[in-house]
């Protein structure tokens, strides 16, 4: 009959008493806890790093449209003048229509882009929203309320392109 001593034989005459194989067990449990801790952090800042890419791509590519928007202001500006001018002019009438549909292309372009027209006559002045250029004196108008509105403004997701230009009632 064989009787079991504190040692294992392991080929080579070296054996692990239990203690020692427990110790050495928990401690690689350890350390595969630490690698597994390691690899969801890891994980976890791999992730934040992509949505952080994909955030700020979106940015770029929100600043860029902005850049593009606010050059094409200013084309908007002078087709509604053209518009204005052009009145009911029997000569101009296929000129008009011509810039007409120019105008309406434009707006539907930025009406897609989600670019807001501001335009507050008649409304309380918002210093956030509107320039005030001017302050006049109007009985058919309440105190700090939009009387004519100079140039419009323009919005893009709730961010301002540009201020509406206003006249204030005092």
């Amino acid at each position: 009959m064989m009787v079991l001593t504190k040692e294992k034989a392991t080929g080579d005459g070296v054996g692990l008493d239990h203690m020692e194989f427990k110790e050495r067990l928990e401690q690689k449990e350890a350390e595969a806890a630490e690698y597994l801790d390691t690899l969801k952090r890891l994980q976890a800042e791999m992730e934040n790093f992509r949505k952080r890419m994909i955030k700020e791509q979106e940015q770029i590519i929100q600043y860029a449209v902005q850049t593009v928007i606010l050059e094409l202001l200013p084309v908007i500006d002078n087709l509604e003048r053209a518009l204005d001018a052009a009145g009911a002019d029997a000569e101009g009438g296929r000129l008009k229509e011509g810039v007409e549909l120019i105008y309406t292309q434009l707006k539907g372009l930025l009406a897609k882009e989600c670019v807001e027209v501001i335009d507050p006559a008649g409304e309380e002045f918002d210093p956030m929203k509107h320039e005030a250029v001017m302050q006049v004196a109007s009985d058919e108008h309440a105190e700090n309320t939009v009387v004519e509105v100079l140039q419009k403004g323009y919005d893009l997701k709730g961010r301002l392109l540009r201020p509406a230009t206003v006249k204030v009632a005092k």
